[in-house]
């Protein structure tokens, strides 16, 4: 029998594991130990759900890379939930966010497997999510590239920067609370 470390729930094929408040080299291990074992133990679909994770460090990374690659070698689909942005910038520093799609909600990450019918009543349709992701995406790769630009800017400039990095945030919220918050609570 097997003793999962982090809270999972199947939900026919769908493996979601829920992970701690801070991920770093002293939990990494069980981490991509745990995660190896859910893609082994024949998951469809591993939803990793960072939620609470407020912090991750390169090991932390590093564990989520090696469950993409046991992941893209089992043919599981790799999903995680990352609302937070200091951990988003982390795992796009691995290279990660291109070849895995990345959710600002558990709901979302659960409705993209789901058939045409229950993802309608669990979330927005898979077009519209995929459109979102990338939306998002974009977004997210633009205040990378401003807050690169921030370390080189003049005194003066870095305010206008600043300021360009909070409506960027902003608009990230703004997208995914109209998009999920919204949707919510109209099919209440």
């Amino acid at each position: 029998m097997f003793k999962d470390t982090y809270p999972v729930q199947w939900t026919g094929g769908q493996a979601v594991v829920t992970l701690p408040e801070d991920i770093n080299a002293s939990n990494a291990g069980q981490i991509r130990e745990e995660l190896l074992a859910l893609i082994n133990r024949g998951a469809t679909a591993l939803i990793v759900d960072m939620t609470a994770t407020a912090s991750c460090d390169y090991a932390g990374a590093e564990a989520l890379v090696r469950a993409y690659r046991r992941a893209v070698a089992n043919g599981t689909q790799l999903r995680l939930v990352v609302p937070a942005d200091v951990v988003r910038r982390v795992l796009s520093g691995t290279g990660l966010d291109p070849l895995v799609s990345v959710y600002p909600c558990r709901e979302a990450a659960i409705a993209a497997g789901l058939p045409v019918a229950q993802a309608s009543t669990a979330g927005p349709p898979q077009v519209g999510q995929d459109l979102l992701d990338g939306i998002v995406r974009n977004l997210f790769q633009a205040g990378l590239s401003l807050q690169a630009a921030l370390g080189a800017a003049h005194e003066a400039d870095r305010q206008y920067i600043m300021e360009a990095l909070r409506y960027i945030d902003d608009a990230i919220r703004d997208i995914r609370d109209r998009v999920f918050v919204t949707g919510r609570r109209v099919r209440r």
